[in-house]
C-alpha cells in the first residue's frame, strides 16, 4: 500500500503506528531516522529508528533505564500506574541504572542460565502437549488462548511457586498492564492495584511457608540475606511474572502467524527440523514482541546526527531497527533460514533481556510441538481481520485457527 508522507511531529497513538507501522517504520528509516513524535499524553519525544543508532543507545551510560530520573513524562498518566504504587512497580533490574541494576540482576541470573532453562524443556513440552491435546478436542479456535497464553503463564508461576488458583486472576491483570495506554487508565489503576495486592499476599505465603521456587529464594535474600528492599522484591517479582510471561505470549502467537501467512516457510521449516532455530530468531526480528523500548537523557547527547537535551524521554525504536536494510538483506521478507543474526529484540548491553533463553526455549519447544499436532493448520479468520495489540507490545489479541 502506498504510506502517506509523515506528518512534521506523528503520533504514537495514529494509525500511522498501528495499521501498517511496518510501512511507516521504512518511511521513517529513509526520511528522517531520528525523529520527533507525540507520545500518549500528548508529551514530545524521540525515536531512534536507524539499527546503528539503536544499539548505541542501548548501551550509552548518558541515557538513563530508570524512570524515576526522569521529569517530562507523567507516569501515572502514561502508563496507568497509581501514583502511590509507582515505586513498587519501578524499582526492578529493567527499570534500573548501575550500581542497582547489577546488584539486581545478579540475584536473579543463576535461575536463568542457559543450563537451567535448558533442564526446564522436558517439562515445557509436557505443559505444550497437555494445552494441544485439550485445543485438538475443540476442533479450532483461538490459538492464543488455547496455547500462547497459558503456556508461559503456566511456566513462570511454576518457577515462581504461584498457586493454580491466582494464575486465572492474573492473567487478566497481566493483559490490562501491558496495553496500558491511557484510554484504558481507569481500568489498569484497578489491575496494578489488584497485581500489588496480589504479589503482596504471594510473598507473605513463602514467608509462613517457603518452598523449592524462586519467589521463596527472593524473599531469602530479602528477610535473611538484606539484599533487597521490599519495593524492590515487589517489583522483581512484578516484573518476572507480567514481562516474562506477555513477551512470549506475543512470540507464540505472532510466530505461529508468521507462519500460517507464509506457507512456502512453512513448508522448508517442516521439511527440515534444524530450521526450528533460526525460524524463532527470524521471528524475533521480523515482527519483535516488544516493539518499543524508552530511555531518558541525563545530559545532552548526539544520536545520529541530532542533539538531543538533557531530561528528554527516548524511545529506541527496535521493530524499525531489525528490519533497518543498512543492517539485514532483505529485511522485509521473512525467512526461516536467515542467518545473519543481530537483531535487537532482546535488547543490547547490560540490559540484554535476561529471560532470553526462557523464551527462546518455549518458542522452540511450543513450535516443534504444534507443527507435530497439527500438520495441517490453518488460519480460520482472514490476515487483514485480525486485532493486534497496540501498546509498545506487539501481537496478535486472537489468533483463530482451525485443521482438518
Amino acid at each position: 500500500m502506498n504510506q502517506p508522507q509523515l506528518p512534521e511531529i506523528p503520533a504514537l497513538n495514529s494509525e500511522l503506528f498501528h495499521t501498517d507501522q511496518y510501512a511507516t517504520y521504512r518511511e521513517i528509516l529513509e526520511q528522517r531516522p531520528v525523529t520527533r513524535v507525540r507520545f500518549y499524553d500528548g508529551s514530545l519525544v524521540w525515536l531512534v529508528n536507524r539499527h546503528e543508532d539503536v544499539r548505541a543507545a542501548l548501551t550509552d551510560p548518558r541515557l538513563s533505564n530508570d524512570p524515576m530520573k526522569q521529569s517530562d513524562i507523567d507516569l501515572s498518566a502514561a502508563t496507568g500506574i497509581p501514583a502511590d504504587l509507582i515505586e513498587y512497580f519501578q524499582r526492578n533490574m529493567f527499570r534500573s541504572d548501575e550500581p542497582d541494576h547489577g546488584r539486581l540482576r545478579k540475584l536473579v541470573t543463576r535461575e536463568f542460565t542457559v543450563r537451567r532453562i535448558n533442564a526446564l524443556r522436558p517439562r515445557i513440552r509436557q505443559i505444550a502437549d497437555d494445552l494441544l491435546e485439550k485445543f485438538a478436542a475443540t476442533g479450532g479456535g483461538d490459538l492464543v488462548e488455547a496455547l500462547g497464553r497459558p503456556l508461559p503463564l503456566t511456566v513462570m508461576c511454576e518457577l515462581l511457586g504461584v498457586p493454580e488458583e491466582d494464575r486465572a486472576d492474573f492473567q487478566t491483570w497481566s493483559q490490562h498492564i501491558v496495553e496500558s495506554s491511557p484510554e484504558f487508565a481507569e481500568r489498569n489503576a484497578v489491575s496494578y492495584r489488584s497485581l500489588f495486592e496480589c504479589v503482596r499476599s504471594l510473598i507473605r505465603r513463602r514467608r509462613d511457608e517457603p518452598g523449592d521456587d524462586l519467589l521463596s529464594a527472593l524473599v531469602d535474600l530479602r528477610d535473611v540475606a538484606d539484599r533487597l528492599s521490599e519495593n524492590e522484591l515487589i517489583s522483581t517479582v512484578f516484573l518476572l511474572l507480567v514481562a516474562g510471561i506477555e513477551t512470549t505470549v506475543n512470540v507464540l502467537g505472532t510466530g505461529t502467524f508468521l507462519l500460517l501467512t507464509h506457507p512456502g516457510e512453512l513448508a522448508r521449516l517442516r521439511a527440515d527440523g534444524a530450521l526450528l532455530g533460526p525460524a524463532v530468531e527470524e521471528m524475533l526480528r521480523y515482527m519483535a514482541p516488544i516493539e518499543i523500548t524508552s530511555r531518558h537523557t541525563l545530559e545532552p547527547v548526539e544520536i545520529g546526527g541530532v542533539s538531543i537535551d538533557a531530561q528528554s524521554t527516548v524511545l529506541i525504536n527496535l521493530a524499525a531497527a531489525n528490519r533497518d536494510p543498512a543492517r539485514f538483506e532483505d529485511p522485509q521478507s521473512f525467512r526461516v533460514d536467515r542467518n545473519d543474526g543481530g537483531h535487537l529484540t532482546f535488547g543490547h548491553g547490560i540490559h540484554y533481556c535476561l529471560g532470553a533463553a526462557l523464551a527462546r526455549a518455549e518458542a522452540e519447544v511450543t513450535f516443534e510441538a504444534l507443527l507435530e499436532r497439527f500438520p495441517d493448520l490453518r488460519l480460520a479468520a482472514s490476515a487483514s481481520d485480525l486485532t493486534w495489540r497496540h501498546a509498545f507490545m506487539r501481537g496478535p489479541v486472537e489468533l483463530p485457527v482451525s485443521w482438518g
